[in-house]
């Protein structure tokens, strides 16, 4: 099978409108569309850094959970995604701006010898994030 692209990242969150914000406010994503699923509930599309990113309630057969504890880039009684990255020109800078906003940082700025920069916050949703810069 020849792959095109990767297509989207598709979050089920339990405040899709609040999801939306958070990934709108802290990250410049802009909402694409919005349209309603076979339960008619809404998902909300955003583009991201090139990529598309769909959040959306959980289905009605589908209990949210709360969240395990998370460490440095997964939960640690975690899921099948460990993360996603999203690359910034700084990590250090950005990893800053997000904390004065109130978002929790689960692991600090590493500078790896080999020039790779990276930290991680947590999202909504039981979303862990990679902030990654390349030398």
């Amino acid at each position: 099978m020849q792959v095109e692209t990767l297509d989207h990242i598709h979050i089920y969150s339990a405040h899709p409108e609040e999801s939306a914000l958070f990934y709108r406010e802290r990250f410049n994503a802009i909402e694409i569309v919005r349209n309603e699923n076979i339960h008619k509930q809404t998902r909300i599309f955003l583009a991201l850094a090139g990529q598309v990113v769909v959040i959306g309630p959980f289905p009605p057969d589908i209990e949210p959970a709360r969240p395990g504890a998370a460490g440095d880039g997964a939960y640690r009684h975690g899921f099948g995604v460990a993360h996603f990255g999203l690359r910034v020109a700084d990590v250090v800078a950005a990893t800053e701006e997000l904390r004065e906003a109130g978002v929790k940082i689960l692991g600090e700025p590493v500078l790896e010898p080999g020039g790779l920069s990276y930290s991680y916050i947590e999202a909504p949703d039981g979303v862990v994030l990679e902030l990654t810069q390349y030398a």
